[in-house]
């Protein structure tokens, strides 16, 4: 698999992010996407997905069971307009992988994938950094 690994990273309250542009990656194959490595502390991940021209479909992949519970809800999917940026919180025990990942693949090869960690008490966020 030529997955892409991309960096969560994480977000505190009252505090300016990191530089947003520099923070995004496009996937090397789409069809294999994405693989983020959020920690295991992590209750809840804020992905936000940039389109180019064409529009696109981000698929965030069902989890293993274990270490995912809810795995049975399946995987997610987000579709992208032309040039649209649209963001999603997910809850990790519905999209962990049994090796401690998430996986996002897409149709197009110009969307960007940015992957968050929330704050504790943000949306299930735990604060680990």
């Amino acid at each position: 698999m030529a997955t892409t690994a991309i960096s969560s990273n994480a977000l505190a309250l009252n505090t300016r992010s990191g530089d947003l542009v520099a923070l995004g990656t496009v996937a090397t194959t789409p069809a294999d996407g994405w693989v983020i490595t959020p920690g295991t502390q992590v209750r809840a991940l804020l992905l936000v997905f940039e389109a180019d021209g064409t529009g696109d479909t981000v698929t965030i992949t069902a989890g293993d069971n274990p270490p995912s519970l809810l795995a049975n809800a399946g995987a997610l999917s987000v579709v992208l307009a032309a040039s649209d940026v649209r963001a999603i919180i997910i809850e990790t025990a519905r999209f962990m992988q049994s090796d401690g990942t998430i996986v996002a693949t897409c149709v197009d090869a110009g969307t960007r994938c940015y992957a968050y960690k929330l704050p504790a008490g943000i949306a299930g966020g735990s604060g680990v950094s």
